[in-house]
């Protein structure tokens, strides 16, 4: 009886508990916080990837230009922010 309960228990468990640490180690933040965006050059409206954000108070740049975030024809808007700690 007892080697029936463990043969059948213990597989049970194992599969039970890898799912219980899957669902603990997932990371809780934001994902956009970690990926880069794809930001417009003001006055090119030249595609860039930039590691900024939507929110902030310091002007992201691409060298000495600012970035935006929206591309409408040839007028870009909208700028993208430093991302601070």
């Amino acid at each position: 009886m007892k080697t029936k309960i463990l043969k059948f228990g213990m597989p049970l468990m194992a599969f039970l508990l890898a799912i219980v640490f899957a669902f603990a180690t997932e990371k809780s933040g934001p994902i956009e916080e970690d990926t880069l965006i794809t930001g417009y050059i003001q006055g090119t409206c030249q595609p860039v990837s930039v590691n900024c954000d939507i929110n902030g108070s310091v002007v992201c740049q691409y060298g000495t230009k600012n970035v935006t975030r929206f591309k409408n024809g040839s007028n870009c808007h909208t700028f993208l922010y430093e991302l601070m700690p």
